[in-house]
């Protein structure tokens, strides 16, 4: 009797194992998948050999084509490449859904909370809630111009006492003296306070920011392909190291949110998180308005708004020492239209032609690295002819639109400002998407050019930067959800 359910037991685990190697009908195609792995192993090894997720999603493309279909552990993801399949899957209504996996649940306390990767009513309502406010407290008016002049100045000022101090040059670390002042931008919208640029509290929480998305990936962690392994292996399984850097942040904004509360006045509302704190005790406020919710907000909205723009810069300030050239076009313009007497504010945008272009390639430079925000299929739909089945993963390379000769870009790796100015002006191709497309397309690109443009054309109006000649700096990058520069230096001298 032992052997014939022994037999059938091996049969079962054989049916079952066969089984988890099919694929859904008509489903992209990929590698091949294993049982309880799917093809994790593959993309381990491309991933090793690439050193990167956007190029080991390029070389899916070249394999498999546009749309790539994989498995890892549980999650069905498919990966899409070039601006067709990408504007396909960002302006269908059946992909705008978000992932509600592990993964995404545990940043937030085990609750779909926050704007960046919620959905449906929920989202809409947190979405239109928060831009409505923002642009109450300076978001696209002049008073956040007048924010990041101010925050401009700081740094100018910051730059010229470490040169007086070192005797008419020094050098400074590039890649890690942006955040702060961008942090403060968004810090003062939200708090309606100013903080120093030696605030403690505010580097704090740079440092958070900055762990988070360099050793977290777009495509997940190992926890989240195998949940299991959270209470197995939590520190093999990266649960344990995800976990600690979101309780961090929670403490940190949990704490501030506190000290909003106990100064609170309904009738002084000094930036977001009053009015949000002014809705909760509102009788017409929607149940997904909580206090956890704004704990989320803060979260998402530093993350996004912060962390993408200091390493915009970060990318834009490598590429102006590779190419000094383009530097000093930059600096003739803003000395022609400008001067030295002032510094620059918004309403040259349109007079500096060449700077914006320069804030356009560094755009591009940064996007072509990076990930759009992951979707959802909300329900079973097509995408490039291939059946993509309800709650499958997708992403999207910013690389193959923004990067890739078969996009239109000529000389890709060239930083090359002047490629967007047709006959005597700015032209900006339709497949510059840094920001996304779709409904979810990102809602703070109007803060974060804002802030690029100013900040590049302060500085290069000062200051001129130059590569040390023993240390090249690398086009190469960090990996992780915003990518980075690798950390360089740069001889910085009084214009």
């Amino acid at each position: 009797m032992w052997i014939i359910s022994s037999i059938l037991f091996i049969a079962i685990l054989g049916l079952l194992a066969y089984l988890d190697t099919r694929k859904p009908k008509n489903f992209p195609p990929g590698p091949r998948w294993y049982p309880l792995i799917g093809c994790a192993w593959e993309l381990y090894k491309l991933r090793k050999s690439t050193g990167s997720l956007s190029k080991t999603t390029g070389a899916l493309a070249a394999k498999y084509g546009p749309v790539t279909g994989v498995r890892i552990g549980t999650d069905r993801i498919v990966f899409a490449y070039g601006f067709k399949a990408i504007h396909e899957f960002t302006t269908k209504d059946e992909f705008n859904g978000r992932p509600h996996g592990i993964f995404y649940r545990t940043r937030t306390w085990g609750k779909r909370r926050g704007v960046l990767l919620t959905d449906s009513e929920f989202w809409q309502d947190q979405r239109k809630f928060v831009l409505r406010q923002l642009r109450e407290f300076g978001f696209g008016k002049k008073t956040m111009s007048n924010m990041i002049e101010e925050e401009g100045s700081v740094l100018i000022e910051n730059i010229k006492k470490k040169i007086d101090n070192t005797g008419g040059a020094c050098v400074i670390r590039m890649d890690d003296i942006f955040g702060i002042h961008v942090l403060n931008t968004l810090w003062t919208m939200m708090t309606g306070n100013k903080c120093s640029s030696d605030d403690k509290e505010i580097r704090r929480l740079q440092v958070i920011l900055t762990d988070l998305l360099s050793k977290v990936h777009m495509d997940g962690a190992l926890f989240s392909h195998y949940p299991i392994l959270r209470h197995l292996c939590p520190d093999y399984s990266g649960y344990n190291m995800y976990l600690g850097i979101h309780k961090r942040m929670w403490r940190f904004f949990a704490l501030e949110i506190q000290k909003i509360k106990e100064t609170y006045n309904p009738y002084d509302l000094r930036g977001f998180m009053d009015v949000y704190l002014k809705m909760l005790n509102s009788p017409k406020k929607k149940e997904s308005f909580t206090e956890g919710q704004l704990l989320a907000i803060c979260m998402d909205l530093f993350i996004a708004g912060s962390e993408t723009t200091t390493k915009t810069l970060g990318f834009g300030f490598l590429y102006l020492l590779l190419y000094p050239e383009v530097q000093r076009k930059a600096q003739e313009e803003i000395d022609r239209v400008i001067g030295r007497d002032r510094l620059p504010t918004l309403n040259d945008r349109p007079n500096l032609q060449y700077v914006e272009c320069v804030v356009l390639e560094s755009l591009r430079m940064f996007g072509a690295k990076a990930f759009i925000i992951p979707h959802r299929a909300a329900k079973d739909a097509y995408l490039n002819g291939y059946l993509i089945p309800k709650d499958t993963i997708l992403l999207g390379s910013l690389q193959s639109a923004l990067y890739d000769k078969e996009a239109g870009w000529e000389n890709p790796e060239v930083f090359d400002p002047e490629r967007y100015i047709k006959d005597g002006n700015i032209h900006v191709p339709d497949h510059f998407i840094p920001f996304g497309f779709g409904k979810h397309r990102c809602m703070g690109e109007t803060l974060a050019r804002a802030n690029v443009f100013l900040i590049v054309a302060c500085l290069l109006q000062n200051f001129t930067f130059t590569a040390l000649p023993n240390e090249p700096p690398s086009p190469d990058f960090v990996d992780g959800v915003t990518p980075g520069p690798k950390p360089f230096r740069a001889l910085v001298t009084l214009r």
